[in-house]
């Protein structure tokens, strides 16, 4: 009797773990979809719409996007991975003057690196 007991738990954890991938991985699809869209929405701006809509961000969609193509980039930023860690560990905290400003120029200047413009076209 226990060794059925032990049969019927694996496949229920099984099948949890995998549904639980599935749903994550829908969810960085639909991350993805959204951000592919804004991104592609700043790149159709001039450079000077670009910064401004960039400026514009609220700290939520500025931390989305900038995570979005930072790994489009392939850089290498001990300061966006701080800050994007920090997000992620305490997602209500509000981001220093500081560290908003410089993250809203990171961001700028990651969108129109030659290397985000080609990952953008292979991923389209």
């Amino acid at each position: 009797m226990t060794h059925e007991t032990k049969t019927m738990e694996v496949p229920v954890a099984i099948a949890d773990r995998v549904q639980a991938l599935i749903n994550a991985y829908e969810a960085k699809e639909k991350f993805n979809a959204e951000r592919k869209v804004v991104v592609n929405n700043l790149h159709s701006m001039d450079k000077l719409s670009c910064e401004m809509a960039v400026y514009s961000f609220p700290q939520g969609e500025l931390l989305d996007t900038l995570r979005f193509v930072y790994e489009l980039s392939g850089t290498n930023s001990k300061f966006i991975t701080n800050i994007l860690t920090q997000s992620r560990e305490n997602p209500k905290k509000v981001l220093s003057d500081a560290q908003r400003t410089s993250a809203k120029s990171l961001l700028f200047n990651l969108i129109n690196e030659p290397s985000v413009i080609s990952a953008m076209k292979e991923i389209q």
